[in-house]
């Protein structure tokens, strides 16, 4: 066997330091390479190490091999070996939601709960120099100066009740995290952030494409931003970023379909409700074990699951789960288990349930109309009526802001305000997202929503939920399902 490292991502400006120590004058330093020689992988007979050698030196004809595979016979894999790095800074919270939809492409994200909030906002394009930017300028000014109050209330309250606990800074600085994990409900999402993303050519390709058709202002002129960062650098690879007609005329009917639906009475206090789920799943896990590792069909899987006792089927799970640790996955059978369930969720919890691209999101608009949700903490140090005051105030204003400015309305909406989504995932990837976010260490209002989930599948499902739980108690609930061990 022969391992090469064939390349890896590293700092760009590390990248032009060496080009200009070398005083490098070719275009070979580009990702387009890799794509090229392992597009010709197929068809050649070369050893790997040659092909890559090949297109280093023949740039020209590997961007014209890599159109031809990617756009012209449509093998668009290649161009996923083509990986890039991007700093994403001073992107409104509202936009990012835009962007981290995305399933194939890693985000690492400036987090509200860990770093003081500095009043920095973005103000849309398309209300500069009009009468709405002074009154939306201070309305987020309304927001900035009620979470510094939050906070310093809080962190005040916070340390008086735990005074005996503080010993080292690094007490102080946990008590401060809560006080800002709560106080940020009231803070709006044109509040900048900065996030890293790591994305392959094929998907960032889609991605630009998508940013085009946005609504708001700021994706457009992020779409353009990181085209221009790539097209010299990849353009056999990244080509056709302009929106198409569909995405368009799709979100157009469907809007108009769905109209008459705007007028329906909102029940908001369903923060959580199960919609649909396989029917009979410790029976259809069971049968899905056995015919992983069996050379039956599975049919005769599942007629042999049909005629086992609960206890048989509980062995079986058991063992499929008898060794496994806080961290390793269950077994892919667990696939073959779905849940669909619909959330009322605040904007802070979407953020991190946003994270879990591997589910099927579907998401609705903000509305004021769904409430918001308020911290128990807020509540405790009397500041409730304080909150209320100053989202009563945001809604006004976001009435009045809606009718000239539909498309931007969410930016002055807070973390606290909710939308519905409905999230569809299957049993594997629910062990995941319990163990996340259903941990001690898992921000309260995103644990909420794993704690529920979590409650109604081990009643409904009893063994495909031996091991569901947060990392934080696997521990002992390993030892509940294995006392012997």
């Amino acid at each position: 066997m022969n391992v090469t490292l064939a390349g890896y991502n590293i700092d760009s400006s590390i990248i032009e330091e060496l080009k200009n120590r070398a005083d490098w004058t070719e275009d070979n330093v580009t990702p387009e390479t890799l794509s090229a020689a392992y597009a010709r992988i197929s068809r050649d007979p070369a050893d790997i190490g040659e092909l890559r050698r090949i297109s280093r030196t023949e740039v020209a004809k590997s961007r014209k091999s890599n159109e031809t595979i990617i756009f012209g016979l449509g093998h668009s894999s290649v161009a996923e070996h083509a990986v890039f790095n991007f700093d994403i800074v001073g992107l409104s919270r509202l936009a990012v939601e835009e962007v981290q939809k995305f399933r194939l492409a890693s985000f690492t994200e400036k987090s509200q709960r860990y770093i003081t909030l500095d009043g920095d906002f973005v103000m849309p394009e398309e209300i500069k120099n009009t009468p709405y930017a002074e009154k939306f300028a201070n309305i987020i000014k309304l927001q900035n100066d009620a979470y510094f109050t939050l906070f310093e209330a809080l962190k005040v309250d916070l340390f008086a009740k735990n005074a005996d606990k503080i010993k080292t800074k690094r007490d102080r600085i946990d008590l401060e995290t809560k006080a800002k994990e709560d106080a940020r409900y009231i803070v709006a999402l044109a509040t900048k952030s900065q996030f890293g993303m790591t994305v392959n050519a094929r998907s960032l390709e889609n991605m630009l494409r998508q940013f085009n058709s946005s609504h708001l202002a700021e994706v457009r002129e992020l779409s353009a931003t990181l085209f221009d960062k790539v097209k010299t650098l990849a353009p056999s690879l990244i080509k056709y970023v302009e929106p198409t007609k569909h995405e368009a005329a799709k979100r157009s009917a469907l809007e108009a379909a769905a109209a008459f639906l705007k007028t329906a009475t909102i029940d908001n206090n369903s923060i959580f409700r199960p919609v649909s789920c396989t029917e009979d799943a410790d029976k259809i896990l069971v049968a899905s074990l056995l015919y992983a590792y069996s050379n039956q069909d599975f049919e005769s899987c599942l007629n042999h699951a049909g005629t086992m006792s609960f206890a048989e089927k509980e062995e079986l799970i058991k063992q499929a789960l008898a060794s496994k640790e806080s961290f390793e996955k269950v077994d892919r059978a667990f696939e073959n288990i779905d849940y669909t369930f619909e959330l009322l969720v605040s904007a802070t919890n979407y953020a991190q349930l946003k994270r879990h691209r591997m589910t099927t999101q579907l998401v609705q608009d903000y509305d004021p109309n769904l409430g918001c949700t308020l911290p128990e903490s807020i509540k405790a140090i009397g500041k409730e009526a304080f909150f209320n005051e100053n989202i009563n105030r945001i809604n006004d204003f976001h009435h009045d802001f809606a009718k000239k400015f539909p498309y931007l309305k969410n930016y002055i909406l807070t973390n606290a305000h909710r939308r519905r989504v409905l999230l569809k995932l299957n049993a594997r990837e629910l062990y995941h997202f319990v163990s996340l976010r259903d941990d001690e260490h898992a921000q309260w209002d995103i644990r909420m929503s794993a704690r529920a989930a979590a409650d109604f599948v081990k009643q409904k499902h009893p063994l495909t939920s031996l091991l569901l739980c947060g990392k934080s108690s696997y521990r002992d609930c390993f030892a509940k399902v294995f006392p012997e061990k």
